[in-house]
């Protein structure tokens, strides 16, 4: 198993203000915002259309993720604070799936084809990211023997 943590999400209420306030906490910078338009489910297979907006910190090996709160969806903010998630990488993302389910860990959000959020030990929640998925923004992310380990492709950057 290479499971490697690389990032935590934040649900925040107000994304410019949340920004503002962890950057000033921890001396971060961020890639910019982008909006992700996808249909999510929750644990009980109900469907949401969200257009999330979230951004991630910018330089490594660890990330913070920072999106606009969605109230009464999976990507609100949760009861306990800010802290919504850790997200590791893991090389096959449909074994890792399984193995989540067989240590009795339900997914608490997915989407279609490899997004997926299990509710771990003590209600922590965890996001398995595919290796085998390129995703240019987060490019610098990537364990640095990943094919696509390199500088980022940020928005208004040719790819």
């Amino acid at each position: 198993m290479n499971n490697k943590i690389w990032h935590i999400g934040l649900a925040v209420p107000d994304l410019e203000k949340g920004m503002a306030e962890v950057a000033a906490l921890f001396d971060l910078t961020w890639r910019p915002v982008v909006t992700r338009c996808m249909t999510i489910k929750d644990a009980q297979d109900r469907p949401y259309d969200v257009d999330c907006h979230v951004t991630f910190s910018l330089g490594g090996p660890f990330a913070v993720e920072v999106w606009q709160a969605i109230p009464g969806t999976p990507l609100a903010t949760p009861e306990a604070g800010w802290l919504h998630h850790i997200g590791y990488w893991t090389a096959d993302h449909a074994a890792e799936r399984e193995r989540l389910g067989a240590l009795g860990h339900p997914p608490f959000l997915s989407s279609d084809p490899t997004l997926l959020i299990a509710r771990g030990p003590g209600n922590l929640l965890v996001e398995p990211c595919d290796l085998q998925r390129d995703q240019p923004y987060l490019r610098d992310l990537y364990p640095p023997d990943s094919p696509f380990a390199g500088e980022p492709v940020l928005p208004g950057q040719p790819a």
